[in-house]
């Protein structure tokens, strides 16, 4: 059988499909995996039996006109995956759907043997359609032992309740992978990488003795301590993600993010800046019920922390979220998933004043630099006619500190 998998932009590995790629392989089939953009050529040329789509919400539309051209080209079977299709199965009522983690469910439809009982056994992922990357994507554990409210994560832990919600692979597998692979830049994708400090020891010495590449991981504020940070210095850690996402406590209640404060962060930057990883923050605006107060709270936190970056993006109401169900309840959002974008960086789509959403969106684009410069703008700077004036203004006092250091400024 010809597989043919189709992803939104191929400019990163994606795990999943590559997962599902390395299955089929095992199963004695060809496979392959297309971006959005050359999949309508390359079926047409390729001619596959069955053709998977990995989909996000705010993309489903895009995917479904591509497969009905397809459709309209050559006989093909039809299966729709990714988060969308796992939580809006209705909306592909004439075509098979792959409800969340699905590698033995894609083996048994491949009518494969074999049996996948923990991550272990998995086929690590099939990569030969992505060449030449130089940053290689790996996943450790899967899950998350959070249930943030702006998440997928407690409706999929509701719609899995015998899975565990997370799984960790053998350090020993794990490591293993990476070696086989020899990466310029080693990217592990977990939600929170490395829980358990058991695992973490054994980890970091296999990988200091075995790979040794520079990696990336992501981690919780509170997790955060001087030996978890030498044991990822010691096996060349570079920098790592850390969400505070808002520095407002009422706010963080509403998010169910009670189990971290602000205090956590600023111990977490000043452990990794003291050992030289590379913190990247990250921060969300815009939440129900913020006013700009409460977001300006939050850009205070990350100026005190100084992370190498302030990555923020705006709230948006994901459908079957807590957070979600929350906004339409309290009339804070009143518009479909259709209204979602494909990013979260371009605006708010709460019912909110014009104003606000100009100050949130002005907010979102000059909050890294104003992190950056160690200066906190004033609500009258966040429109779009201001912003200009403010950078300029912020980068003059550089120039001034520059110039007459030890100067009164």
């Amino acid at each position: 059988m010809k597989f043919l998998l189709v992803v939104k932009s191929k400019a990163i590995e994606c795990l999943g499909p590559m997962y599902i790629s390395a299955v089929a392989k095992r199963a004695g089939h060809e496979c392959h995996i297309v971006d959005l953009p050359s999949a309508y050529d390359f079926a047409l040329k390729w001619r596959p039996n069955l053709v998977g789509y990995s989909v996000l919400t705010g993309d489903q539309a895009k995917f479904k006109d591509l497969n009905a051209r397809i459709r309209e080209q050559i006989p093909i079977a039809s299966l729709f995956g990714g988060s969308h299709a796992t939580f809006f199965p209705d909306d592909f009522p004439e075509d098979a759907v792959a409800l969340g983690e699905s590698e033995q469910d894609i083996a048994d439809l491949l009518k494969s043997s074999e049996r996948y009982s923990d991550l272990d056994s998995l086929p690590w992922p099939d990569r030969s359609d992505f060449p030449n990357m130089s940053i290689r994507d790996f996943i450790a554990s899967r899950g998350c032992a959070s249930s943030c409210s702006y998440c997928f994560n407690a409706t999929w832990n509701r719609m899995f309740p015998d899975i565990a919600k997370v799984r960790t692979r053998s350090a020993k597998d794990v490591v293993a992978e990476v070696e086989s692979v020899k990466p310029q830049f080693a990217y592990f994708q977990d939600s929170c990488f490395g829980t358990n400090m058991k695992w973490m020891r054994e980890f970091s010495d296999l990988y200091a003795k075995q790979v040794n590449a520079p990696y990336h991981c992501h981690l919780r504020p509170s997790q955060v301590n001087e030996e978890r940070v030498l044991l990822l210095r010691d096996s060349n850690c570079v920098s790592v993600k850390c969400a505070l996402e808002t520095g407002s406590d009422r706010l963080r209640k509403l998010i169910n993010r009670g189990h971290t404060n602000n205090e956590d962060a600023i111990t977490a930057s000043m452990w990794l800046r003291k050992w030289d990883i590379k913190l990247i923050l990250q921060n969300i605006l815009g939440l129900p019920s913020a006013t700009i107060e409460d977001d300006l709270c939050t850009l205070e936190v990350n100026i005190r922390c100084r992370p190498a970056y302030a990555w923020c993006s705006i709230f948006q109401p994901y459908p079957s979220t807590p957070l979600a169900d929350y906004c339409e309840k309290q009339g804070i959002y009143t518009g479909g998933y259709s209204e979602i974008g494909d990013n979260f960086f371009d605006k708010s789509v709460l019912n909110i004043s014009d104003e606000h959403k100009e100050q949130i969106a002005v907010l979102q684009r000059i909050f890294a630099f104003a992190v950056e410069m160690q200066v906190m703008p004033k609500i009258k700077d966040l429109t779009w006619e201001a912003m200009p004036k403010f950078i300029h203004n912020v980068m003059r006092k550089v120039g001034d500190k520059r110039m007459f250091p030890g100067g009164i400024l």
